[in-house]
């Protein structure tokens, strides 16, 4: 029976996979995880592991072959879970000629916010994203302001749900700061957060769990503090594992001739 309500998880995955050809290995194998409120969980693996596929599957931007994921007990495609949902895709594009006030004020309108709520809350967004009295179209913007405008319209609808798909990318040290004091304060407010991303630093400093992928599948999971020794770090529990599940190592520089 599925869960409604206040009891429903933020976000419920139940065994998903997906295959992108029918003769192509699965790209998420049979992944299961939950979410709660003000909870954040940090998707890690090297590149082709399914995370980005998992995300458009949890937002609803693609469907599992098989398998079920639920938001807030609803399925990604329920109006009323969709509006609860913010998502910051990896490579966010605009329309070129809008200025990023313009932007956030068509992204309002879509969202169903009156006039009245995007003229307050685009100014804030936009004073969040370092991007206040930026004047120029989108089309002059660097990748770094991209990425800003990007987060700003993702938290402009007040999500209890926020998506990050490698949110700091193209982003500065100062960018970086702002998006886990960001992380930190929704997760307060009992936001729930699925971040995405390959600084395992940045995860372990603002992630209470984390997912490791390889090959579509999840080779291990659990509470951050229970996953990194004392002593260790993020990095190193998955930079092990990964060379373990691979069979490459250390030993493989040997091979190198300089």
């Amino acid at each position: 029976m599925s869960l409604t309500g206040a009891a429903a998880p933020a976000v419920q995955v139940r065994a998903i996979s997906r295959r992108y050809r029918r003769r192509d290995p699965l790209a998420v194998d049979g992944v299961s995880f939950a979410i709660e409120p003000g909870e954040a969980l940090g998707l890690l693996g090297p590149n082709g592991a399914g995370k980005s596929t998992i995300v458009r599957m949890v937002a609803g931007l693609m469907r599992p072959d098989a398998g079920e994921v639920r938001l807030f007990g609803q399925t990604p495609s329920d109006v009323a879970a969709r509006s609860q949902l913010g998502l910051a895709p990896e490579n966010p594009e605009f329309p070129r000629y809008l200025r990023a006030d313009e932007v956030l004020d068509y992204f309002g309108g879509l969202l169903g916010l009156t006039a009245a709520e995007r003229a307050r809350r685009v100014p804030e967004a936009l004073a969040w994203a370092n991007l206040a009295g930026e004047r120029r179209q989108v089309r002059h913007f660097s990748k770094g302001m991209k990425q800003r405008l990007g987060l700003a319209q993702a938290i402009l609808g007040r999500p209890r749900l926020l998506i990050l798909d490698e949110p700091t990318a193209d982003l500065d040290p100062m960018g970086r700061r702002d998006v886990r004091e960001l992380i930190v304060r929704l997760k307060a407010r009992g936001v729930a957060i699925l971040l995405n991303s390959h600084l395992l630093s940045e995860v372990e400093r603002v992630c209470d769990t984390v997912s490791i992928l390889i090959k579509g599948r999840i080779l291990r999971e659990g509470p951050v503090q229970e996953l990194v020794p004392e002593g260790g770090t993020l990095e190193d529990v998955f930079v092990d594992l990964v060379r373990a599940r691979s069979g490459t190592g250390e030993a493989g520089l040997a091979e190198l001739a300089w």
